[in-house]
């Protein structure tokens, strides 16, 4: 199996002059410009000292330039580690403390937060500074480290989960090109000077490896910083893009930006667009279909999968009246899906359950974290992907739940033990459980529970601005609740399922 600056290395010199590379920053790269791009660059981190085993993070909003400094400290051996720009300043310092990395590139919000968490690193280079003709100079020394398909292509964090810490995760060479294969194969379409679109923010999996993927297949990815639904659609209809993914918030403010155009966009050369990472609804499947007039693509995975979808719901089932459009489709290639129960024993089908998955491509492991991944990961060498779930007659897995309480917001996976964490320090606060509760737009918002102390009275709007002062927006509660107590079992749990059910009766809660 190869690495992918092997890869990149034989695409500039097969052909040299396809456009590999375009963001909406101004950047435009060839093939052969990204492979000198990438050399360059390789010199750059190598002069500042970045040797190979190092932790490079990468703080930066999407850009061609963000791909190229990711191939390039790979080309040293180094280990990028792509971090989420949109955390607050404490939960970065938490992310760096953990990483350990040598240096970090930044754009200017990036800087701003790195400065915000106090955090003080040995290298530092911001997205303008690397602009600069003077920065990239290919090496004196032109000797490339041997890279093994095994190495780690990039270190992507999970949110933490309840009770833990974040984590690290390593995705290898290999896994990432695994899932540019599995795409190629079920996407006939895709080929050599295809035009893709991507707007998923790079530090995600599906956003890294919906770039990676037109770049194996000889394509051109266009790559947005951000998802602007204006932008994006504009985007569509000027470059007659063929493929792009989207969260399904996205698709729906896609949806509304079509609506709202005077004249109807030609969207013609549109063939697919994949779509998972949040909750969707079959209403909004149907509603896409019909407005955007392509033909759609699930696939389920995680950050720990690598890139490869565990299973992928067929454009064969998006018709408007398909019974499956509130499953999750069938496993994909390679990977074996058990529903088990709490002894991890198999269920029979249709019945509900714990998700354990096997691949052909074992789980690496957490970065530097043995305890982690004992836990994950059971004596047989399944994987607990932390999803309850079901299995029809027919194969088509459908989820029920997250098994960890995670709620899935506009594409962004946060768990509630922390946001409760954080917000029972409010002084007016004496017990709080955050759940998720429906939202046509996010999929999901932030529904928090709360118990006051004795005396107290909470306002809601206070709250609300205490909160987004000390967690990253995506993270805020977007409703409070003030409740006498909140229910518990026997042992004193409190019985989130309860709360949630109100807001979600007679409401099909499928997630993609």
């Amino acid at each position: 199996m190869l690495n992918w600056n092997q890869l990149l290395a034989w695409r500039a010199e097969t052909d040299p002059d396809s456009l590999a590379l375009v963001d909406d920053l101004g950047a435009s790269l060839t093939y052969g410009e990204l492979a000198a791009r990438v050399d360059g660059l390789a010199g750059a981190w190598s002069e500042r000292g970045v040797v190979a085993g190092d932790v490079v993070g990468i703080l930066a909003h999407n850009s061609a330039d963000w791909m190229a400094h990711l191939f390039a400290l790979t080309d040293l051996g180094a280990v990028p580690a792509a971090i989420n720009h949109r955390v607050a300043p404490q939960e970065l310092a938490g992310l760096i403390h953990l990483a350990g990395p040598r240096g970090v590139l930044v754009d200017e919000p990036g800087a701003a937060l790195i400065a915000a968490a106090g955090v003080d690193l040995p290298v530092t280079v911001t997205t303008a500074e690397a602009a600069q003709p003077s920065f990239a100079r290919p090496r004196t020394d032109p000797t490339h480290v041997q890279v093994s398909p095994h190495d780690p292509a990039v270190l992507l964090h999970t949110s933490g989960t309840t009770g833990n810490l974040p984590k690290f995760v390593p995705v290898s060479h290999q896994r990432l090109m695994s899932s540019a294969m599995y795409l190629k194969l079920t996407v006939p379409e895709a080929r050599p000077g295809s035009r893709h679109l991507r707007a998923m923010p790079l530090f995600h999996l599906a956003g890294l490896a919906n770039v990676t993927y037109p770049l194996f297949i000889g394509g051109t990815a266009y790559v947005h910083s951000s998802f602007r639904p204006a932008a994006f659609l504009d985007a569509l209809v000027e470059h007659r893009i063929e493929f792009t993914n989207l969260v399904p918030t996205a698709i729906a403010m896609l949806i509304d930006e079509v609506r709202s155009r005077p004249t109807s966009p030609d969207l013609s050369a549109l063939v697919e667009i994949g779509y998972g990472a949040s909750p969707i609804s079959p209403s909004l499947l149907r509603e896409a279909i019909e407005i955007l007039g392509c033909r759609f693509r699930q696939n389920y995975g995680c950050t720990e999968t690598g890139g490869f979808p565990v299973s992928t719901l067929d454009p064969a089932d998006h018709t408007p009246d398909s019974p499956r459009l509130h499953t999750a489709g069938k496993p994909a290639l390679g990977w074996h899906v058990r529903i088990v129960d709490p002894q991890l024993r198999d269920v029979p089908p249709g019945t509900p359950g714990e998700i354990l998955v096997r691949g052909s491509l074992p789980f690496d492991g957490y970065w530097n974290n043995p305890e982690a991944t004992a836990e994950a990961l059971t004596p047989d060498g399944y994987w607990r992907i932390g999803d309850i779930g079901v299995l029809d007659e027919d194969g088509y897995l459908s989820l029920v739940d997250r098994a960890k309480d995670m709620v899935i917001s506009g594409g962004e996976n946060v768990y509630p033990a922390e946001i409760e964490r954080v917000l029972s320090e409010h002084p007016a606060i004496a017990e709080i459980a955050v759940i998720g509760i429906p939202d046509d737009r996010w999929g999901e918002t932030l529904h928090a529970v709360v118990v006051t102390r004795p005396g107290q009275v909470l306002d809601e709007a206070e709250l609300l601005a205490w909160s987004r002062e000390r967690l990253a927006g995506f993270k805020c509660p977007r409703s409070v609740e003030v409740v006498p107590e909140l229910p518990r079992n026997a042992t004193g749990k409190v019985l989130k399922r309860v709360l949630r059910e109100r807001h979600w009766q007679g409401q099909e809660r499928a997630v993609s």
